[in-house]
């Protein structure tokens, strides 16, 4: 069968790997000049470092299978990360002692804070959580102060106008995946392939061209035709090439765009699941920041939701001695911040990097870089397993898999290339043989 693969991100290319192994013919369609969609790299002093921060969590089990298939598994690190809270001052938060010392909040409401970690791995029945706003949950579990003086501020920095409309499913799930990455005092430990995860997809990109999989890029689809109730194919840079099925990778809206001929039920409920758009500004610095890894803004005055020191789970000199930092911030796509410059980004933000950061000013910067992205976050609202869309769409021969579909999960590099696996093989299973 040839089948044509929309999108040559994490879910695209482990769709193609499970496909072609089955003897399929595939081909992907990437508009970007390089493949690995969101975990895409860019170079360091000649060290790939991904364009939006990235580490993994112990059980990220698809990704370190991954890993170690492609040959890079003696590269994949696990260590020990500083996790903290900025609001009048940093905060670590790594470990229970930290939490029991976060003066911002009463005595009692630390007790809590702590105690929705533990009570966290121990709800099982998400579907209960569809219901419910992670306001609400959050309140339940842990009270008014808590949610006031710790999670309102993350909420909204990162969905906005959506914040009340986030189901509790999604915060449950943060909370339970973050919680479980830990050593054995109980110390966060997160996984890096030291290099960059540019080295495995760039192994993982040889091996399915080599295997016979055709990879284009800077290959912009603009549709993906249907005739008689099946997909017959794709039409790419004005010229139509003919498929026995399609797998589209993108957002659903964009699906929604590309297949005109889809239902105008289902693509109009594949336009209402909203996503949130990402700019993340990368700073090469001559110095440390903080001594924190991942150090969540709590302060709404702050226009960015995070700082990642990268260097502070990597060594420096790896990349020639320079200190690396992601400023990230989730936003609409009409957000001014979205459509600024590297240079802007960073004339933003200066003033608040020296209310964060003691003695901070412009020299520490040596280089910038700023990476944005339309579709980055879906909002998970109530109810979102009668919104999300089925694999298979009603059109025989066209299927869709994205971040949109990671569900109860959240998104992730891990998830992306585990849903790539499921999709390929319900594909597999409705081929004809």
């Amino acid at each position: 069968m040839r089948i044509a693969i929309v999108g040559g991100g994490m879910t695209g290319l482990s769709a193609a790997d499970v496909l072609s192994e089955h003897g399929h013919d595939c081909t992907i369609y990437e508009q970007d000049e390089t493949v690995g969609g969101l975990a895409g790299s860019f170079k360091v002093n000649g060290v790939y470092l991904e364009k939006f921060y990235h580490h993994f969590f112990t059980s990220d089990t698809a990704a370190v299978a991954l890993i170690d298939k492609l040959g890079w598994g003696h590269k994949l690190e696990w260590l020990p990360t500083t996790n903290s809270y900025f609001v009048n001052r940093i905060y670590h938060l790594s470990k229970p002692l930290d939490v029991l010392r976060f003066s911002y909040i009463s005595l009692v409401d630390r007790f809590r804070l702590g105690l929705l970690y533990v009570m966290t791995r121990f709800v099982n029945d998400w579907r209960s959580l569809e219901q419910i706003t992670a306001k609400e949950w959050l309140i339940k579990m842990a009270g008014k102060g808590v949610y006031h003086g710790v999670w309102e501020p993350l909420l909204r920095g990162k969905f906005g106008k959506y914040a009340d409309q986030v189901a509790a499913v999604w915060i449950w799930n943060k909370l339970k995946l973050r919680g479980s990455s830990r050593g054995k005092k109980q110390e966060e430990r997160l996984g890096y392939v030291n290099g960059g995860f540019g080295q495995v997809i760039d192994t993982w990109e040889q091996t399915l061209r080599q295997r016979g999989v055709e990879v284009l890029l800077n290959a912009r689809v603009d549709e993906v035709t249907i005739a008689d109730g099946r997909a017959t194919g794709v039409v790419c840079q004005g010229a139509f090439r003919p498929y026995d099925a399609v797998l589209v990778t993108t957002a659903p809206e964009l699906a929604a765009k590309l297949a005109p001929g889809l239902p105008s039920d289902f693509r109009q409920r594949l336009a209402k699941i909203e996503y949130l758009a990402n700019v993340c500004l990368v700073m090469s610095l001559d110095r440390s920041l903080s001594d924190t890894y991942w150090l969540n803004v709590g302060d709404p005055t702050i226009p960015f939701t995070g700082v990642i020191e990268h260097t502070n789970m990597q060594r420096p000199e790896t990349y020639g001695g320079t200190h690396l930092a992601y400023l990230s911030r989730y936003l609409d796509a009409d957000d001014p911040y979205y459509q600024m410059s590297a240079e802007e980004l960073l004339e933003a933000y200066l003033p608040h990097l020296a209310k964060m950061f003691k003695g901070f000013s412009r020299d520490w910067v040596k280089q910038l870089w700023a990476w944005r992205e339309r579709y980055t976050q879906p909002v998970i609202g109530l109810d979102y397993s009668a919104l999300k869309p089925p694999f298979q769409s009603p059109v025989a021969g066209l299927w869709l898999c994205s971040m949109a579909h990671i569900y109860p999960q959240d998104r992730g590099t891990n998830y992306a290339i585990a849903y790539g696996q499921k999709v390929a093989e319900e594909m597999l299973a409705a081929l004809p043989k």
